[in-house]
């Protein structure tokens, strides 16, 4: 009875051991069934001539590219909608205040500032 599913007394179907891509079908009513299952390919970095130091920095590169530990992070907590939105805005803020306007802006504020001190004296 152990390999049977017990809703719809249907023997499940499971993958071979040592981590293969086989996924693992429950039944097909059930409420994820319209889901395709990710299939993602490991990352593999070849060391040639004993290079490892090459090789973990392309193996650095490889993650980030992939974009893994930031997915990794996200998801290690819930985060409200609201903290999103306003993370997303304070980003956005951010961002602006980088561009080449707002450093601009900030040169013009530190020539106002030295013509007033050179007045002062």
């Amino acid at each position: 009875m152990s390999n049977y599913n017990k809703k719809s007394r249907k023997p499940l179907t499971k993958s071979v051991k040592g981590g293969d891509s086989e996924t693992v079908v429950v039944s097909d009513n059930s409420k994820y069934a319209h889901i395709e299952p990710v299939q993602l390919k490991p990352l593999e970095v070849v060391v040639y001539n004993n290079g490892f130091d090459r090789a973990l920095k392309a193996f650095r590169a490889l993650v980030q590219k992939e974009k893994i530990l930031s997915v990794y992070k996200e998801r290690k907590s819930y985060t409200k909608p609201s903290d999103k939105k306003r993370q997303k805005r304070k980003d956005m803020k951010r961002k602006a205040l980088e561009t080449d306007s707002y450093k601009e802006f900030v040169a013009k504020k530190a020539k106002k500032k030295k013509v007033v001190n050179n007045t002062a004296e």
